[in-house]
C-alpha cells in the first residue's frame, strides 16, 4: 500500500511543480483513512524541495541569489528570526547549517562557566 501511495504523489507532480489538477482527482477516489496517509506523504514529499532560510532581518537580492545558486530547484522559505543578532540558519531537508552571533556568544559564555 505504501508503494502505491508513493506512487500517487508522484504522479501529483506535473515536473517539480504540484499539479493541483491532480492532487484533486486523486483526492476525490480515496478513503479517508487513505487520504490521511496521501497528505502525509505529499508534505514529506513538498519539505524535500523545500530550503528554511532563517535570518535576522530580511535578505537582501544578492544574499537571495546565493541561496538560490546554492540550491537549484529548490524553493526558498524566508524566516525573520529577530532573536538572532547576526547570522544565519539554514535547513534542507534534515540538513541544519547554523551561524548564528548570538549563540556563539553564549557557547563561549557556557564554555567559561564550566571551567570556573
Amino acid at each position: 500500500m505504501k508503494k502505491k501511495l508513493k506512487d500517487l504523489v508522484i504522479a501529483s507532480y506535473n515536473g517539480e511543480e504540484l499539479d493541483e489538477k491532480s492532487v484533486k482527482m486523486i483526492a476525490d477516489q480515496l478513503n479517508r483513512n487513505i487520504l490521511k496517509q496521501y497528505i502525509s506523504l505529499l508534505k514529506q514529499e513538498e519539505k524535500k524541495n523545500m530550503v528554511f532560510v532563517t535570518t535576522p532581518n530580511p535578505l537582501t537580492a544578492k544574499e537571495r541569489e546565493k541561496i538560490t545558486a546554492l540550491f537549484p530547484k529548490r524553493k526558498i522559505i524566508e524566516q525573520i528570526e529577530p532573536s538572532m543578532i547576526a547570522g544565519i540558519k539554514i535547513v534542507q531537508k534534515d540538513e541544519a547549517y547554523e551561524m548564528d552571533l548570538n549563540q556563539t556568544f553564549h557557547d563561549i559564555i557556557r564554555a567559561i562557566s564550566n571551567n570556573d
